[in-house]
């Protein structure tokens, strides 16, 4: 194995301690930045992390009509997530990771946690778990063709199917990157991606009211550690879908370089980066509220049409980055 082959896994593996070092940071942020738009205080900054510490510290009850999927969802759900940051670039396009899907592996690995957390929330017989899994499994029908054909429409504009490349790729091209195919490509990717993350308008993760909750409704039986895994799984995701927007919509500065001083810009930018798209959030919710649940059927269509319309409008171009 030589120099470069280590230099490249070191800078994977701290992307990804950077990632889960950030998540409870930038979940709180985006809370932080909400309560002052409407005129609150907030939590600490560091409030995510007193979360966390919290609940790894508390006991764990399990109900006795659980079997093995319920004690061993939070573990896979945490699992796929960390691979799913693995095959995500935050501010060095090097890749130690390249398994064979790509993008389709990346989608995939988010639905197998979905998937397990569904199952999970229907062992205790629970009827407010229940309902928060058969809307997250409708959520999911909607949100993944969404999430596949923006990320396709990446694939082709680059030739390749894995993220590191089409950041590296896409990054060479200055601000001519920014064709009206490109532009609705990460809008579409950017409202999947909002709806992934359970957050307002198509889910509120603050509210536990049974009767509009998804995810957090799936979350009601667990507790202690299980929901400390739970909850740094759902933060992980949230930053990860964060900063695939945030490379695509500004997708410069990810540096491909060894050296100290481009990996501590590129970190520098990348955090910049994830502040503009938090604070995107932030703003979507303060001045839209939750929309009733059938109606999420009708922006997630929206944004498909939008990813149909620009994979279009890709394929007239007919070239790999002609732009």
């Amino acid at each position: 194995m030589n120099c470069t082959t280590l230099q490249s896994i070191f800078l994977t593996l701290f992307q990804l301690v950077l990632l889960i070092l950030l998540c409870p940071l930038i979940n709180t942020f985006i809370k932080k930045i909400k309560a002052n738009f409407q005129g609150r205080k907030g939590p600490p900054i560091l409030q995510g992390y007193y979360d966390l510490v919290k609940y790894f510290h508390k006991e764990t009850v399990i109900s006795n009509n659980t079997s093995w999927i319920f004690l061993f969802t939070p573990v896979i759900l945490l699992a796929t997530t960390i691979l799913a940051a693995l095959l995500t670039p935050a501010f060095s396009s090097h890749c130690s990771i390249n398994l064979i899907g790509g993008v389709i592996l990346f989608v995939y690995l988010l639905g197998l946690g979905r998937f397990f957390m569904a199952c999970a929330a229907t062992e205790p017989h629970s009827g407010f778990c229940s309902m928060g899994a058969s809307r997250e499994m409708m959520m999911s029908v909607l949100i993944e063709p969404v999430l596949l054909l923006s990320l396709f429409i990446f694939v082709f504009m680059t030739g390749s199917n894995n993220l590191y490349d089409i950041i590296s790729n896409i990054s060479n091209h200055g601000l001519k990157i920014y064709t009206p195919y490109y532009l609705l490509a990460v809008l579409a990717l950017l409202i999947a991606s909002i709806a992934e993350m359970g957050r307002v308008p198509f889910d509120n993760p603050e509210t536990h009211y049974e009767l509009t909750m998804i995810h957090e409704g799936m979350l009601l039986e667990y507790s202690g550690k299980y929901l400390g895994i739970m909850f740094l799984s759902g933060y992980l995701k949230q930053l990860i879908l964060i900063s695939l927007v945030a490379n695509l919509l500004f997708p410069w500065h990810v540096t491909f370089s060894f050296a100290f001083t481009d990996i501590f810009s590129s970190i520098g930018i990348y955090l910049l980066k994830i502040i503009l798209i938090s604070l995107l959030i932030a703003t979507i919710e303060t001045i839209i509220a939750k929309v009733r649940l059938f109606r999420v059927r009708d922006i997630l269509i929206a944004s498909f049409v939008m990813s149909v319309i620009a994979l279009v409008l890709c394929i007239q171009k007919g070239s790999h980055l002609g732009l």
